[in-house]
């Protein structure tokens, strides 16, 4: 007893510095990227960013493909904490909202953030596509995630009143993920201006208008 009560500071101690550097690693990857794009960025230079060995970059992540699937996974939830998106107390605090417009209120303001976060990092993955499509399927499956994340905030959305009549759940789905994408985002707020709050406040009165119960 006296040995586990004894390691276990040791072991958490340990913990924190794994995650510590794990977190200064992405840090340093994600100003690179952003200086120098995907192709201008190496291992070496993110090591040296981030004051760790080369071995220590490979053993945390194998790859630059890994580095930068890890600064898109920070950028989603804004923190290098192992809780996932549908976990994060802001999606909770809207799956308990009782009113099912103040939910679509929440919901956006949850999308509206996720999409600030990840617009550099968007930009990031965009550039080091066109030098090497193989890195589509990352584009790839950052759509495939956004979709189940959609589908998770539908079922919110929808619980107690339920959707729109006639509106099918793979259907809010879509409209959903036609609204709020990487896409949209930047049109909205590159092209028309949109501060990130107008951009939150259009999708909630969209999500309210197109998927809700009038």
């Amino acid at each position: 007893m006296a040995s586990e009560v004894q390691g276990r500071p040791v072991r958490t101690r340990r913990t924190r510095q794994v995650q510590q550097t794990r977190a200064r690693i992405v840090e340093a990857a994600a100003g690179l990227f952003a200086e120098r794009g995907y192709a201008g960025t190496t291992i070496e230079a993110v090591a040296e960013a981030a004051d760790v060995s080369v071995e220590t970059v490979y053993v945390r992540f194998g790859n630059k493909r890994a580095l930068l699937d890890a600064y898109l996974d920070t950028a989603i939830v804004g923190d290098t904490d192992p809780v996932p998106l549908l976990e994060r107390p802001a999606v909770r605090a809207a799956a308990a909202e009782p009113d099912a417009r103040r939910r679509a209120e929440l919901l956006a303001g949850v999308i509206a953030g996720v999409l600030e976060r990840t617009a550099p990092v968007q930009r990031v993955i965009a550039g080091a596509v066109a030098v090497e499509a193989e890195l589509d399927e990352v584009l790839a499956e950052d759509d495939r995630r956004r979709r189940r994340t959609h589908g998770a905030f539908v079922d919110i959305l929808r619980q107690g009143g339920g959707l729109r009549p006639g509106l099918s759940r793979s259907e809010a789905v879509d409209t959903l993920s036609a609204m709020a994408n990487p896409d949209t985002y930047r049109y909205l707020t590159v092209r028309r201006g949109f501060t990130r709050r107008r951009y939150q406040r259009w999708l909630a009165a969209s999500i309210q208008r197109l998927l809700l119960p009038g």
